[in-house]
């Protein structure tokens, strides 16, 4: 890999200091790939100067050799960055190879800006580096090198051109040299190694050994660390998340691959123990501050940030659980998750509260008889602490407790021991991008069509659009006909993201792409896009889809703007008429008033998660989602939905998404009218797809009465020898606000 040295700037304290920081990082990586974690640790060592988790090379005394520009804008002489040194080419190519192993769903398809997305998460960097490593021991040994450490850096330095014709002619003439091997520009950049060139390679195979012994000392305290800790990649990837979330996790179902032969424990003792892991796992997140998305990173003053979900998560991974990340929507109805009953709940089970505040957090103490306890998670004025819960506290009684299953635990002695996983890694403040997400696959279909999993009412396929009509088939089979309200609602759409193509509709819109280049552009951007409407709007398999790919948009292209430095690029004049950004932003701040919060002046990374809901909800308020009618043929399969495929298409413009908690569908107004047709109708949309993150629960009264109304028609049209057509008609004034007419259906271009 041919690249140039980052400058050595820090002392020996400050490198101890971030080898403490970065050890269970490379422990775990080493682990997990099956790699001496003191040749890592010295590799490491070498590569960034130091474990500078941020190292590149950049030129102070030569400013103009900074010709390269990365993947954060930073101008360098190269694109090599982070702990392995890795360039950009070699970056995407390990994560194609790897990046299933670590939790990255279909990896083998990511593209050059999916790549650079990871470039800060430390856990990432510590696995591409092992399994680098790894192969690069193995073939130095294949090539007949002696020496580990100098295989590896010779493999690492020189890259897969230069570093097996070095080694291959070390073994046939040690004492040729090195200029009848190696290039002039190799030896002048690295004259440390090679002199002037006339040195044989038998010494600067020599050479190469002792510039690795510079990390002897971390290699040392590398050896003496167990080794045998849980290794699951999961809580640093950003995966569609409620709380935030996070990039390219599809359909990434976690396995326990590590120690197949080995059982969870199932004694009441061994889930005692299991319990107190987790709540071990509390001094791990010490100083730990709240930022909506937030995964552990570390902002620009060095304090790590971090979510509910994420703070969760991650004290799951450490306990030896092999559970994926998931928003506080996902976890709610997750598979891996048991629901407890309140007079059973223990200190370490999961506290979680839907709605309005839609929150987590670990179980420290409760009382089932005076319904009062507290809870350790990550609050947004207090950070990672404790909090007071049920009755009398300002976070009210937990809507559900859950306990994680045995079964998805590695090992009995990995959950109870001490507190293992790493500082969580450097990643982007919007934590988006694919983390691993549980399978796709619904559960098992349930006795009444409103229990079944939210995918088989998810939207698989666009059969028609016209005018203000849109036809469906839905993955449970039936076909579902929506028409009236706005686009938003008829689209899934809550952002009306839109993306023009020649030949829409849209007049304005000057677009050469066609529409299928358009359209693969939206599904390589954003999880759970289905189709284009005629005028280049996105159709999301639900609305919690469609929400996702907003919150996505909103943190990651303009999370450093406020609110009315946003608006300009966010709302655009269209077909739909002209935007009033100014009217626009007041509506959002008039609505983020009535619950208490004011967004003036705050940028929107910046914003706690009550907040960041307030703004969602505020731009759904005055884009206009509001619901018409829904008619629904066909009869649903009992099959369990497949999930929707993601797209063959090349290009992505940008990294997956980072999906926010979904808001339920307005509560049906009229009684349902029963014409003759087919029977059993399809559940509106009402819960994230399958193609963005798993089954989320009902929000609020309005979902739960909307589902309640289905489940009792679908038991009374079961009785019914002769087919009927049912019609819901789900608007209603009351629930879905009137807006501003000139800003009901601003488009927005992605």
């Amino acid at each position: 890999m041919n690249k140039s040295k980052p400058r050595a700037t820090t002392g020996p304290d400050l490198n101890w200091q971030r080898w403490q920081q970065v050890k269970p990082e490379i422990l775990a990586a080493a682990n997990k790939a099956g790699v001496d974690p003191s040749v890592l640790a010295r590799i490491a060592n070498m590569e960034s100067m130091g474990f500078n988790t941020n190292a590149r090379p950049i030129s102070k005394s030569q400013p103009q050799l900074n010709k390269v520009r990365q993947f954060d804008g930073t101008m360098a002489m190269s694109s090599a960055h982070g702990l392995g040194q890795f360039i950009d080419d070699t970056w995407l190519e390990m994560l194609r190879k790897h990046g299933s192993k670590y939790g990255i769903a279909n990896a083998g398809k990511l593209t050059a800006t999916d790549a650079a997305y990871y470039r800060k998460d430390v856990h990432l960097q510590a696995a591409m580096l092992a399994e680098f490593t790894k192969s690069n021991i193995e073939q130095g040994r294949k090539l007949g090198g002696q020496d580990d450490n100098a295989n590896t850096y010779a493999l690492h330095n020189l890259g897969s051109g230069d570093g097996p014709k070095f080694l291959a002619a070390l073994k046939q003439n040690p004492n040729a040299p090195v200029r009848s091997v190696l290039s002039k520009t190799v030896i002048a950049r690295n004259s440390s190694l090679y002199g002037d060139g006339t040195i044989s390679m038998e010494q600067a195979y020599r050479n190469m050994g002792k510039l690795m012994s510079a990390g002897d000392r971390y290699a040392k305290d590398a050896s003496q660390q167990p080794t045998s800790a849980p290794t699951t990649a999961t809580s640093h990837l950003p995966v569609a998340s409620g709380d935030a979330a996070a990039p390219a996790a599809k359909h990434a179902a976690r396995q326990i691959a590590e120690h197949p032969t080995q059982t969870a424990p199932t004694s009441a003792a061994a889930s005692h123990s299991s319990q107190q892991a987790i709540l071990d796992q509390r001094s791990h997140f010490n100083g730990y501050k709240y930022l909506y998305g937030g995964n552990g990173q570390k902002d620009a003053k060095g304090v790590n940030r971090i979510d509910c979900s994420h703070l969760v998560n991650q004290a799951l991974t450490g306990a030896g659980y092999a559970i994926p990340y998931q928003t506080t929507a996902g976890m709610a109805n997750s598979k891996y998750y048991e629901e407890v009953d309140a007079k059973d709940v223990k200190p370490g089970d999961i506290a979680l509260w839907q709605g309005n505040k839609n929150h987590t957090g670990i179980v420290e103490a409760y009382d089932a008889k005076t319904g009062k306890g507290s809870f350790f998670g990550a609050q947004s004025k207090k950070g990672a602490s404790s909090a007071q819960m049920g009755k009398g506290a300002w976070w009210g009684q937990p809507q559900k407790f859950l306990r994680p299953k045995a079964e998805y635990q590695q090992s009995p002695a990995a959950a109870a021991a001490k507190p293992v996983q790493a500082k969580p890694a450097e990643s982007k403040p919007t934590a988006a991008k694919p983390v691993a997400q549980p399978s796709a696959t619904p559960h098992a279909a349930q006795a009444a069509p409103a229990s079944q999993s939210a995918a088989a009412n998810s939207v698989q396929k666009l059969l028609k659009t016209e005018g203000t009509t849109r036809v469906y088939q839905m993955a449970d089979g039936t076909v579902q006909t929506r028409t009236g309200g706005t686009v938003a609602w008829r689209n899934n759409n809550p952002g009306n993201l839109k993306f023009g193509y020649a030949g829409s509709h849209d007049k304005t819109d000057h677009s050469k792409r066609s529409k299928t280049r358009a359209l693969s552009d939206a599904q390589k951007r954003y999880q759970g896009v289905v189709d284009l409407d005629q005028w280049g709007n996105a159709v999301f398999a639900d609305e919690a889809s469609g929400r996702a790919a907003k919150a996505q948009l909103l943190t990651k292209q303009h999370g450093d703007k406020t609110i009315e430095q946003m608006l300009p690029k966010y709302a655009v004049s269209d077909y739909s008429g002209k935007a009033n950004h100014a009217k626009y932003a007041e509506g959002i701040y008039q609505f983020a008033a009535s619950r208490g919060l004011d967004l003036h002046g705050k940028k929107i990374k910046d914003l706690s998660h009550p907040e960041f809901e307030a703004l969602m909800d505020g731009m759904k308020k005055v884009e206009g989602f509001k619901a018409g009618k829904v008619a629904v043929s066909g009869t649903a399969s009992n099959k369990p939905a497949a999930p929707i495929a993601p797209s063959a298409a090349p290009a992505a413009k940008a990294p997956t998404p980072t999906p926010a908690a979904a808001k339920p569908l307005p509560k049906p107004a009229a009684s349902a009218n029963q014409p003759k047709a087919q029977p059993k109708p399809a559940a509106p949309p009402k819960k994230p797809a399958a193609a963005s993150q798993a089954p989320a629960a009902a929000g609020d009264a309005a979902e739960a009465q909307l589902s309640a109304l289905i489940a009792q028609l679908s038991a009374a049209l079961a009785q019914l020898t002769q087919p009927l057509r049912v019609v819901v008609d789900v608007q209603n004034g009351n629930i879905v606000a009137a807006v501003n007419a000139a800003n009901s259906q601003q488009q927005r271009r992605s």
